[in-house]
């Protein structure tokens, strides 16, 4: 056909492209457009011949089909010009834009490939036309004998199943037979117009008649089908009530977590389908099993998808859960740690390190208060407390380096470096700052000090 020559040579220039960088992918863009808009003219042309030889109605597909393949060609254009114009895109968008333009190239002469394979068909019907008679007089003949194979298992099960089980395949056989008949009508009319010479007529008859006993034989398909499905239900049954149990427990566990207006009714609704599924089990099965199925299916995924937030809650305050403990015990005891340090060296450690304790302090307090309640808000409230007590130590330590009095040769020997300890203790200065009262076993502040108030200037 024409248009087969254009899409061969499009897999051949697709074929020969090579590594996957932007410049590669450009080219290769810009030969499947130019293949695929070829391949749209070239089915355009045929499309005219197929319409001629087999007439309007019997191309309808075709039709639809090139338009599918214009469009995708279409945009394709479109997408290049935008990558062509005088706005840059970014490599990322150009490789979205190349690569949506190959897609849309091969998209489209799939569309055309489509309805190629089908003119192609009809064309070898058309010429081998007697042996496409015989063909679907066998299949017919195949077909009835499936269709009485069914009505004889139908009423097999009718004795092990109650109709309301067999419903979706009781009217099954019968409508085989008026298919398979009209099938047969078809393929007669096909045999009349093939001998007065009108083959495309011929044609589009035997088409009908395949389709028609085809649906015929899929219609008796149905009724083993229903047999599979029934020998399969009892077991199914229990894996579905047994499944949607679970999700009962899980209801009843998470119910706090689930607004009552949505679970109650959702968990009624699996109840009932829970009742109905074990009814339709047992040595004396009462109702459909395959609708029972169905309606614990349906159950079970309405509840699923309530139950979906909440136990997504509960897996994640799990996961809080197994690294709060050590966490909390961890933190706590990195908050005792520095609460001694600047306990020892109050006396030089200022304001900026107290207050990154405080605040460690106060989330640690919060973690603890809902660790049984809320884990995950508790985990949060510890992530947020140890980036706090590190600073605390890191700026106490910081101050006491800073601050560090270091008794010298001429400043009292061992009393006077003791002093200097007091000092970093804050011993001293808390008398000082209890106004002159006596702290620690002194007799009053700094000036009974004597010359000691001047060594240490505290203005």
């Amino acid at each position: 056909m024409i248009f087969s020559r254009w899409m061969n040579r499009g897999q051949e220039q697709q074929s020969a492209s090579g590594p996957t960088a932007l410049e590669a992918l450009r080219a290769r863009a810009g030969n499947a457009l130019v293949v695929a808009d070829d391949a749209v003219r070239a089915a355009d042309e045929e499309l005219s011949y197929a319409q001629a030889q087999f007439g309007l109605s019997a191309t309808d597909a075709f039709t639809e089909a090139l338009a599918r393949a214009r469009e995708h060609v279409s945009r394709s254009f479109e997408l290049r010009k935008l990558l062509e114009d005088d706005i840059p895109e970014t490599p990322a968008q150009q490789r979205e834009m190349y690569t949506e333009i190959q897609q849309r190239c091969e998209a489209a002469i799939a569309e055309i490939r489509s309805q190629e394979e089908a003119f192609n068909k009809r064309r070898g019907l058309e010429a081998n036309l007697p042996t496409s008679f015989t063909e679907t007089a066998q299949r017919a003949d195949e077909t009835e004998q499936a269709i009485v194979m069914a009505d004889t298992l139908l009423v097999t099960l009718r004795a092990a199943y109650p109709e309301s089980s067999l419903t979706s395949v009781s009217q099954a056989p019968e409508q085989a037979r008026r298919l398979l008949a009209a099938g047969r009508t078809a393929l007669d009319q096909a045999r009349t117009s093939a001998q007065a010479g009108q083959e495309a007529t011929a044609v589009e008859q035997v088409r009908i008649a395949q389709g028609s006993i085809a649906q015929a034989g899929a219609l008796a398909a149905q009724v083993t089908g229903a047999r599979e499905r029934l020998q399969r239900a009892s077991a199914d049954l229990e894996a579905a009530i047994a499944s949607i149990s679970s999700d009962l427990v899980d209801a009843e566990r998470l119910a706090s977590m689930v607004p009552t207006a949505t679970l109650s009714p959702l968990v009624a609704q699996a109840e009932a389908a829970v009742a109905q599924g074990r009814a339709a089990t047992g040595p004396t099965p009462e109702g459909d099993p395959l609708a029972a199925l169905d309606s614990l299916a349906r159950a079970e995924a309405a509840i699923d998808a309530a139950l979906a937030p909440a136990r997504e809650r509960e897996e994640n305050d799990s996961r809080a859960r197994a690294s709060l403990g050590s966490r909390l015990a961890r933190l706590n005891s990195q908050i005792e740690a520095v609460t001694a340090y600047i306990t020892t060296h109050r006396g030089t450690v200022g304001s900026s390190a107290r207050t990154a304790l405080s605040e460690a302090s106060r989330h640690a307090t919060a973690a603890t208060t809902m660790q049984t309640t809320d884990p995950t808000a508790a985990l949060a409230e510890v992530a947020a407390a140890e980036p706090l007590v590190a600073q605390a130590q890191a700026l106490a330590e910081a101050d006491t380096r800073g601050g560090h009095y270091s008794g010298g040769p001429g400043a009292g020997g061992d009393s006077m470096g003791n002093l200097g300890a007091l000092v970093l203790g804050g011993l001293l200065l808390g008398g000082a700052m209890n106004g002159g009262r006596s702290y620690g076993g002194w007799g009053g502040g700094l000036g009974d000090l004597g010359d000691l108030g001047d060594m240490f200037d505290f203005d």
